[in-house]
């Protein structure tokens, strides 16, 4: 998501070389807009529909590939991706950061409805919220029982005693402060004693992992050079015209520079993908050489829109997978600290687990619970 994030910011180089002077110095004013507030947010989407996505990954897989499955397909079409970075005293212009100064940070996942996972960094603290309720509707599809159930493991977080109030906090679905080198430490408690399979917990926590390297502030930086160094070689600017209130530019490179600008966001993904057993957004690669587009829109002088189509990257014909990533101005996502005693350790996070399984149980054994089906049972 930094990588996605940044994009913006190292299209600015691609217009040193513009073969449209007046194209170039449309998007240079235009990331300048951008970056003149003191945060910033990116959208990411795939801007395909559920139909359309599945034939192109049928396609990228290959006749001997493991096909997707209709949930899968409908998992990336319905995914967003939103990411706000910004100065934590709220008075330097994005523009303006250098590569030591501290950032806040923060990053959700949706698949349409509320945020199934999020991550942020306020002032180098770390805070994680895991959205159960959505994970289990929106993720797994769960049934109205299903999603009962989650509901009500939530209300019984809430209940926990106060000296696990920490943990609580995050079971119960809010935003909770993390230690990041114990994300494993929390998966294993996740698999022995909350229910959840040894597989998902791993993978879970590997993402969330690979999503907090992304809130570093020198990591960022990193990903601004590596754009702007593929970008800065041999891209051309073109202007387009305008269409829907936008003017529209399109920036021209090879597949390699693509490649390299993009391998921040793209290795993050495609990483994703294979830890998810998911097919492959990119197959076979072509050539260095090969020439590909990305288009910009520029509103009211703000570079607002960028979108990239990554069936380019890809040998054969397998058709567009427009990736499209709206930019603004301002934080989208709150870039301020909740309330914490300090990070929740996992050995509370085991103890928290083990008194929700025995009041589910007590539920359960319970003569008196009430014999009605599904979700209405108390």
């Amino acid at each position: 998501m930094g990588g996605v994030a940044l994009l913006a910011t190292g299209s600015a180089a691609a217009c040193q070389v513009a073969e449209s002077a007046e194209a170039g110095f449309a998007v240079t004013d235009s990331i300048d807009e951008l970056l003149d507030r003191q945060a910033m947010t990116v959208g990411a989407t795939l801007d395909l529909g559920a139909d359309e996505l599945h034939a192109y990954l049928s396609r990228t897989a290959g006749p001997d590939g493991r096909q997707p499955t209709p949930e899968e397909t409908r998992l990336l079409t319905d995914l967003e991706l939103t990411f706000s970075v910004g100065d934590p005293d709220e008075e330097t212009r994005m523009r303006d950061l250098a590569p030591e100064d501290p950032r806040n940070s923060s990053w959700t996942v949706n698949f349409g409805g509320r945020d199934v996972l999020g991550l942020k960094q306020v002032e180098e603290v770390t805070y994680l919220r895991v959205g159960g309720e959505a994970v289990v509707e929106d993720v797994f599809g769960g049934d109205e029982a299903a999603v009962a159930r989650a509901e009500r493991f939530a209300q019984d977080a809430g209940h926990l005693p106060e000296s696990l109030a920490d943990a609580a906090t995050g079971l119960h679905g809010e935003w909770v402060e993390v230690d990041p080198f114990q994300y494993p430490a929390y998966a294993e408690a996740l698999a022995r004693y909350g229910g959840v399979p040894a597989g998902a917990a791993r993978a879970l926590a590997a993402t969330v992992e690979d999503g907090d390297a992304l809130l570093q502030p020198r990591d960022q930086w990193d990903l601004v050079g590596q754009l702007r160094d593929a970008l800065a070689d041999g891209a051309t600017t073109h202007h387009e015209g305008e269409e829907r209130g936008a003017e529209r530019v399109t920036v021209r490179m090879t597949a390699a520079q693509a490649r390299q600008a993009l391998d921040p966001m793209l290795g993050l993904m495609e990483e994703q993908v294979e830890r998810y057993g998911l097919p492959p957004l990119v197959g076979d690669p072509v050539a260095d050489d090969a020439e590909v587009e990305a288009h910009l829109a520029i509103r009211n002088g703000v570079l607002s829109e960028a979108t990239f189509d990554l069936g380019q990257l890809h040998t054969a014909d397998a058709g567009a997978l427009p990736l499209r990533l709206s930019l603004a101005g301002g934080a989208a996502l709150s870039l301020t600290a909740p309330e914490s005693a300090g990070p929740v350790s996992p050995d509370d996070l085991t103890v928290a687990l083990l008194y929700l399984a025995v009041r589910e149980e007590e539920r359960n054994e319970d003569e008196n619970r009430a014999d009605i089906p599904g979700p209405m049972q108390p």
